[in-house]
This record gives structure tokens, C-alpha cells and sequence, in this order.
């Protein structure tokens, strides 16, 4: 997802990654959420802060980056009217893992994180798409190593092993700098 790493994931998923509702499931949606409206440049959700929930454009666009370990700011997406923003952590409310702010003014429903529940049981065949797409953009991110902490040192050493595979057994994406 970053230049430096791409995603096979995202290279080969995008599709089933950042889906397009249409109008009919955007309806379905409705009743889960709360309209709500953000200027250019606002911040929806930030790296680090829990996620309030699953945002669905209805119109505007939203940029989705995330931050190197230099602070640098990395493009991952682009999403407009009709397509979601949510990872699996929204699920339960953890911390977001990439940054989304306002392209221009957007209109949106905002899904809290116990309405997705109620959305993905209540409306399975949605909630199956919507859920495919979260895990896919985890797995992407987590290919990436672009997100989540930065692991600085040798890259044989015990102590900075021992956190690789801490964050490789909880699914917690990472991204090493060799010290040496």
C-alpha cells in the first residue's frame, strides 16, 4: 500500500477492498447511521485515537493516508459517494490505524461500532461485503508494514524478534528499520 511495499492484496483485491454500494444498500445502511457533514480538510478518524465507527460517503470524497515511521504522510485510497470507510477494528472501537480527512466537504453516515454489529447481523449479505472488505484492508496493511509501530533495530536481534512475532500472533501491522 505504501510505494516502498506494496500490497499483493490490494493489488489483486481492490475490488472486494473498497466496494461501491449501491443505492439499495446505501438505504440498508441508513437506518444504522447518523448523517453527518464535514468540511474540507476536516478529520474524520486519526491513527492511534479509536475509531468512531464505519463511515459511508454520500457525497464529497475522503483521503485515506497513513504516517512512516519519519512522519511522513503516505496516500492509501481515495474514497467517494458510495463507499465506506471502516478497518476490522471498528468492529470494537481500537484504535484507527490509518488517518481519513475531508478531500473537499462531505456528507456521510457515521455507523457506531455497536450499530456495524447490529448492521452486519440484521443485513447478512451486506454485512458479509462489508466485512470482507474490512479484513482485506487489515491484511493489506499489515503486508504494507506501513502502519502500526516502528520496530527499531538489528534485524537479528532477540528483543526486536520477540516484538515481531508479539505483533505478527495479534494481527497488529508493523514496519522494522534496520539500526545496523
Amino acid at each position: 500500500m505504501t510505494a516502498e511495499s506494496p500490497s499483493r492484496t490490494i493489488e489483486t483485491r481492490r475490488h472486494q477492498m473498497f466496494p461501491t454500494l449501491g443505492v439499495a444498500d446505501i438505504e440498508r445502511v441508513r437506518r444504522f447511521g447518523t448523517p453527518r457533514h464535514y468540511g474540507r480538510g476536516d478529520c474524520l478518524f486519526r491513527a492511534g485515537e479509536p475509531g468512531p465507527g464505519m463511515f459511508l460517503v454520500l457525497k464529497g470524497t475522503v483521503a485515506i493516508t497513513q504516517r512512516d515511521g519519519l512522519g511522513r504522510v503516505v496516500p492509501i485510497e481515495r474514497q467517494g459517494p458510495g463507499q465506506f470507510l471502516a478497518e476490522i477494528a471498528q468492529l470494537s472501537g481500537r484504535p484507527a490505524l490509518v488517518d481519513g480527512h475531508a478531500d473537499e466537504d462531505v456528507e456521510a453516515l457515521l455507523v457506531p461500532p455497536e450499530q456495524l454489529r447490529a448492521l452486519i447481523i440484521a443485513e447478512a449479505d451486506l454485512g458479509e461485503r462489508l466485512v470482507r472488505a474490512m479484513i482485506l484492508r487489515r491484511v493489506a496493511l499489515i503486508e504494507s508494514g506501513g502502519s502500526g509501530p516502528v520496530l527499531i533495530g538489528p534485524p537479528q536481534s532477540a528483543p526486536l524478534l520477540r516484538l515481531q512475532n508479539f505483533l505478527q500472533r495479534n494481527g497488529h501491522p508493523y514496519h522494522v528499520v534496520d539500526a545496523t
